[in-house]
């Protein structure tokens, strides 16, 4: 009896800790753009394994334990971003999928693994090229005279950054002052009346 006992624990302790390893995320949608979200594939490239979704409702995914995992989000209808953090673990577990309008000027590309940056996009989107600037400014910025001078001008977005949104801000900053750098040579640094983020 007492074996019987001893064998029936063993079991359900194994039992009970290998599903306290399980891991449960969740995945969050972010539509920036006025279109609906009807079909797309969300891949768990460690698992090998593909969701069909046809909604924006977030869901959770059961992952074999914590650790580091990567997500990718396909939809023919929208550029996407996926981020999340780089273990999951119980306290950490949000996967955020981020979707944006098509030909915005920072893209994925699916071949290279990578992000690019398009300037002829940043014209089409806007008239005029510009400087993001991300927080809150108590002493607003004249930028009125670079923008005659150079035609480049300044943007102020939100003070709450996402870690997307920070590689998205520098690699836009970085892509105007190579255009400026291409256009002028480095004349210009010296009329800028701020800093742009990520700009040393």
């Amino acid at each position: 009896m007492k074996k019987l006992l001893l064998l029936f624990l063993v079991v359900f302790l194994g039992s009970f800790s290998s599903q306290a390893k399980e891991i449960v995320a969740r995945v969050v949608f972010e539509n920036r753009t006025d279109e609906r979200l009807t079909s797309g594939e969300f891949f768990i490239i460690e698992l090998n394994k593909t969701i069909q979704i046809n909604s924006e409702e977030d869901f959770n995914i059961t992952l074999p334990e914590k650790g580091k995992y990567r997500f990718s989000f396909i939809s023919t209808k929208f550029d996407v971003y996926t981020y999340y953090p780089a273990k999951i673990s119980q306290k950490n577990n949000q996967i955020t999928i981020r979707l944006q309008e098509k030909g915005k000027a920072f893209q994925y590309s699916k071949e290279k693994n990578s992000y690019s940056f398009s300037m002829k996009n940043v014209k089409a989107k806007s008239n005029q090229p510009y400087f993001i600037f991300n927080g809150i400014n108590n002493t607003p910025i004249d930028f009125e005279n670079f923008k005659e001078k150079y035609g480049v001008g300044m943007r102020t977005e939100n003070c709450v950054i996402d870690p997307f949104t920070l590689k998205e801000t520098i690699q836009h900053n970085k892509a105007i002052v190579k255009y400026l750098n291409e256009k002028f040579g480095d004349q210009w640094i010296e009329d800028l009346p701020a800093q742009p983020f990520g700009i040393k």
